[in-house]
């Protein structure tokens, strides 16, 4: 018996193979327009906006560095400052070792080298006391005035810091009060100085501040810059010795402290450079400048174009970035011998 025209099973297998077939035909279609569709073309900006594109992305790029050579200045100078005092520490305990003898003579001011330590408990302050005031001295630690007696000694013991960078080891000198503590541990033993006057600002060509009034008196004078952020105007400290018996306050060396330079073709800065250099005091670093400058042009464009030809930003700024901060971190470092210092 054959089914019939109309019957359900006839209608329902009639129906089912049409409609398979019909899907197939849509699906086929439709895969068809998705892959003739043609892709969205990008309408060209104008020249004006590109202008003003690459004007923003050169604003925004010099802002980050700007911002980044702050970071570099308040903390990444820091790190060196850091790095030489331990280094300056650990020569400095090799000499107390050597001094402990009974015929130990008073250690000779080399520029940059060990003196003596110096802490003021009032404001946390311990560093190593370094011979000099030249830029390179003051990046290792505070520094003892040309013509200046050493610690302990008769005469006015003058005394250099930085405030905001480099450790900032005088970041805190205006809050310290008159009869507070400033004590050096030389390789003869300790000396105690007392504050007996407020600190007070004075104008950098002041430089009569650091030199000795009464060569019959040892006191101490502490320098640095102030505002903070500025060399406008110098804000010292000054105390005299108490301790220990002030009879046993040796007298000042005939040959000045600081008066060795550690390379003999290079002398010492006279008081009055050493307070402040202005613009391009380093011409030596201008090359390593240009040079790292070059390298951070060359490093950027590189990344740029290697990101755009791979479409993997992450993958190629990941190790890109490593070095082109690292590259940074020694351009500043070099950028700074350009700059106008201040202590």
């Amino acid at each position: 018996m054959h089914p019939r025209v109309g019957s359900p099973r006839s209608c329902t297998r009639h129906a089912n193979g049409h409609g398979q077939q019909s899907t197939d035909s849509v699906v086929g279609v439709g895969r068809q327009s998705r892959e003739s569709a043609p892709r969205p073309v990008r309408t060209p900006l104008p020249r004006s906006a590109r202008v003003l594109d690459a004007l923003g992305r050169g604003l925004i790029g010099a802002g980050v560095l700007l911002l980044l050579f702050v970071v570099y200045q308040l903390w990444g100078t820091g790190l060196r400052e850091s790095r030489e005092q331990d280094r300056l520490a650990a020569e400095f305990d090799a000499i107390v070792v050597v001094s402990g003898s009974a015929d130990a003579r008073e250690p000779v001011a080399v520029r940059g080298e060990p003196l003596s330590r110096i802490k003021i408990p009032s404001i946390g302050v311990d560093k190593v006391l370094v011979g000099g005031v030249d830029v390179e001295s003051l990046k290792k630690g505070p520094g003892l005035f040309p013509n200046s007696p050493l610690p302990g000694q008769l005469g006015n013991v003058a005394i250099a810091g930085h405030r905001t960078t480099y450790g900032a080891p005088f970041e805190d000198l205006d809050k310290i009060d008159v009869g507070d503590e400033i004590v050096f541990e030389t390789p003869n033993g300790t000396r105690t100085y007392r504050v007996h006057k407020e600190p007070h600002n004075v104008f950098p060509s002041n430089v009569e501040v650091v030199e000795t009034k009464d060569p019959t008196k040892a006191t101490l004078t502490l320098v640095t810059c102030t505002p903070k952020f500025t060399s406008w105007k110098r804000l010292i400290v000054e105390a005299e010795l108490v301790g220990p018996d002030i009879g046993d306050t040796a007298p000042a060396a005939s040959t000045p402290a600081s008066t060795v330079p550690a390379d003999a073709a290079t002398p010492f800065l006279d008081q009055s450079v050493a307070f402040d250099e202005g613009w391009f005091h380093d011409t030596s670093v201008i090359p390593a400048v240009a040079g790292l400058g070059a390298a951070l042009i060359a490093i950027g464009v590189l990344g740029a174009w290697l990101s755009r030809r791979s479409g993997r930003r992450i993958l190629v700024w990941t190790p890109t970035g490593v070095v082109f901060l690292v590259v940074l971190y020694f351009f500043f470092e070099n950028l700074t011998g350009l700059l106008p210092t201040n202590i």
